[in-house]
Parts: C-alpha cells; sequence; structure tokens
C-alpha cells in the first residue's frame, strides 16, 4: 500500500495466515455511514450473536456496522497489524502506527452517505465481543462494497454487467481469536447483509490461487469460480488472483 496517501492509496496483497483463521484480502479501505450508534445499531438488518469457547471461558460476539470513532481506530490498528504481521524490520512499530493514522483517516472521510440515494459507497462490519457488558472488543472486521443499484456507482471488483453484484474483502480477524469460525461468521453476516439490506444478487471476492486457507473458507460460505471473466482463466495455474462469486440463492437454500 501506499503509505503517502493521495489517489494510490490502494494496493491489493494476499494476508497469509498460519493456517488457524483468516486474514484474507486487503484492498483501499470501505466504510459505515456517519450515524449515532443509537441510530446505527436501530436500522442494522443483520446481527449475530454466538457463544464460544476461548480458554474455557464463554464470550457473547456480534456482527454489525463499526460504530464510533474507537471502533474506527481498532478496526484500523487491527489492519496495520495484519499488513505487517511478517515484517520484522525495526521500524515496523512506526510503519503500523502510520498505516493505523491514514486507515482511521480514510475511514472517517468515506464514512458518510452519498447522493443520491443517500447510501455509503461501502460498508465495514465488525465482530464485538463483549459489547453487552459494556466493555467491547473488536475481534475482526470485513468490508462490502455495496452493488451499483444502491449506489448508483459501479463497485470495483464487480463485473461491469452486473449492477446488483458487491464486493467482499478486508476479512481480517485478530490473532488470538483465530481459528474459531470468527472469519466465516463474518463472512455470513456480511453475505446476508449485502443481500438483505442492499439487495444484492450475487457476491464477488477475490483470492490468491495459493491461499489455500481464504479459498477454503470462501468456498465454504458458497462461492465458486467465476469463469466468466476471462481476465482470470488460468490463474490456478499461474499463481495469480481467482475471481469467485457466490449467489443470493445460495444463501436461500441454507
Amino acid at each position: 500500500m501506499n503509505l503517502q496517501g493521495g489517489s494510490n492509496f490502494a494496493k491489493l496483497i494476499s494476508l497469509n495466515t498460519d493456517g488457524r483463521a483468516p486474514c484474507v484480502w486487503w484492498e483501499r479501505p470501505c466504510v459505515q455511514r456517519k450515524l449515532s450508534c443509537a441510530k446505527l445499531r436501530s436500522v442494522v438488518s443483520v446481527h449475530t450473536s454466538e457463544t464460544q469457547n476461548q480458554d474455557s471461558e464463554t464470550i457473547s460476539v456480534a456482527v454489525r456496522p463499526v460504530c464510533g470513532d474507537t471502533e474506527v481506530q481498532a478496526v484500523a490498528w487491527l489492519r496495520a497489524k495484519a499488513y505487517y504481521q511478517d515484517d520484522q524490520s525495526r521500524f515496523v512499530e512506526s510503519l503500523k502506527k502510520k498505516f493505523s493514522r491514514l486507515e482511521s483517516e480514510s475511514i472517517q472521510m468515506r464514512t458518510r452517505e452519498e447522493p443520491p440515494l443517500g447510501a455509503p459507497q461501502c460498508e465495514c462490519l465488525v465482530a464485538i465481543e463483549g459489547e453487552s457488558s459494556g466493555s467491547a472488543h473488536v475481534l475482526g472486521c470485513i468490508d462490502i462494497r455495496l452493488p451499483k443499484t444502491a449506489t448508483t456507482r459501479q463497485p470495483v471488483g464487480v463485473p461491469e454487467n452486473d449492477a446488483s453484484g458487491c464486493y467482499i474483502l478486508n476479512v481480517v480477524v485478530e490473532e488470538d481469536s483465530r481459528g474459531k469460525g470468527l472469519g466465516k461468521k463474518l463472512m455470513r453476516a456480511a453475505m446476508n447483509r449485502a443481500v438483505i439490506k442492499w439487495g444484492s444478487e450475487r457476491m464477488y471476492t477475490h483470492v490468491a490461487a495459493d491461499n489455500e486457507v481464504a479459498y477454503r473458507l470462501y468456498t465454504s460460505c458458497g462461492f465458486k469460480q467465476f469463469s466468466a471473466d476471462s481476465q482470470y482463466q488460468g490463474a490456478l495455474a499461474l499463481g495469480r488472483l481467482v475471481l469467485l462469486q457466490a449467489s443470493a440463492e445460495h444463501l436461500n437454500k441454507e
């Protein structure tokens, strides 16, 4: 990623994990509208609560849109850590801080409703632990680029002839929370929200052909290789990117 900001503040990278769980895919930061937390929660269409066992403790995890400066900063720092998780250089902490600051600013800048339909270009969902106790902690995040039918703009990554398609990206799970199915919960919540709230009929994402962890996550959620896009033909053989697609019909069958 270009850490100097500006129009080049975007880059695709593959975030490989240790095999336990998904830091999957990164692109330009996407965000949630600026609403009060109370109002934001009142319009959430998908709210997933589950208990998990972590070190013999029961925790409650909710997946919902990001809300407030504290959560935005937590998402930015989570992504900074994921981006530099394999960097052992002496300057890595400074790089993470700069990345986090730029990411947070970008989220704040894009956290707004836009004309003519009053929808954001993207949403950011977070997996929250301990919200009911008042000590919320961000365990993971995921972004949705909304379909053209919701924003009038074609989302990057979606084929030009698909006005009802959304794009899912930036799946990141905190290191200590990996291996517990949280990445899949984030994916499911994002897919359901894209369909129910924003009217998406198809969902797209890219995966590196050699990223088996990410590929297994996506296929377990109903994604399949989208062969109609010739740009990605032969990607498996060449070690390049593969465009995947899932349909709203798949969610309805579950």
